[in-house]
């Protein structure tokens, strides 16, 4: 229970979480994504810098209760796409971006700053992660395309560090057969185009097949655009949050973690 500055009444922390969303491949011409890729840092940020998510990750957020966020960057030239050792690559790059977030925490935690006004002028709403223990949260992982392999690397990374990677939500996962969800994760769902799909509705993108190990496949409803580049588009997973409780696929709301 802490204290309001203002008007000195006690209130009660929110249930403390965190979401990383991890982004996919991002357009550009040949030669600037292999740029990208050499000058890549694996640095976790706390904003969509590369304004990817449109507004599926607050929709996330606001479902899940998470109260911070993070965001690392998946992105990859697009021939390491669908083969192993691409897939590899992008996990170790999650690897790095894995240490990065811890690195990120551990300066939130022990910022000598302790007047909420600035900190949260610094960080946002990650200013007050020092109120836990950051390895007591727990941590959601949501992913689309390239970021299935990064966000694996990111997974492994936290719970080797003694942090609690919890739940994986892959969106339109880039060769899902490549990898498999660790054995640590307690929930997981995998999102889109489905086996009954005719060829002109499946994602051409990123070709779907079953992530081993994974909880749950969910296959974009008939209600929902299909196409080749619609199936795979991140922006088209809204029909995500229509699914009802109780219902395979169901984000569900952290109450008391």
């Amino acid at each position: 229970m802490r204290t309001s500055v203002l008007n000195s009444i006690p209130v009660k922390p929110k249930v403390p979480a965190i979401v990383i969303f991890v982004n996919g491949f991002r357009l550009a011409f040949p030669v600037e994504n292999v740029i990208r890729e050499i000058r890549r840092d694996d640095q976790v940020v706390s904003y969509d810098v590369n304004d990817y998510w449109g507004d599926i990750d607050d929709k996330f957020q606001t479902r899940l209760g998470d109260q911070f966020s993070f965001y690392a960057d998946g992105d990859a030239p697009a021939i390491t796409a669908k083969n192993a050792l691409g897939f590899e690559a992008r996990k170790q790059h999650g690897r790095k971006a894995g240490f990065s977030l811890i690195s990120q925490i551990n300066q939130i935690n022990r910022s000598p700053i302790k007047d909420r006004a600035g900190r949260k002028m610094i960080w946002g709403e990650n200013g007050d992660l020092d109120l836990y223990d950051p390895k007591t949260i727990p941590i959601d992982i949501v992913c689309h395309s390239m970021g299935f392999a990064y966000a694996l690397g990111m997974a492994e990374i936290l719970q080797e560090s003694g942090y609690n990677p919890e739940r994986i939500y892959a969106l339109a996962p880039e060769n899902p057969g490549a990898g498999a969800i660790p054995g640590f994760i307690s929930e997981s769902a995998q999102y889109g185009s489905g086996p009954d799909d005719p060829w002109y509705q499946q994602d051409w993108i990123a070709p779907q097949e079953r992530i081993p190990g994974v909880d749950a496949t969910i296959y974009i409803p008939p209600s929902v655009p299909k196409g080749p580049y619609a199936s795979h588009s991140v922006a088209n997973y809204g029909w995500i949050f229509n699914i009802r409780r109780g219902i395979q696929g169901y984000v569900k709301p952290r109450g008391v973690n």
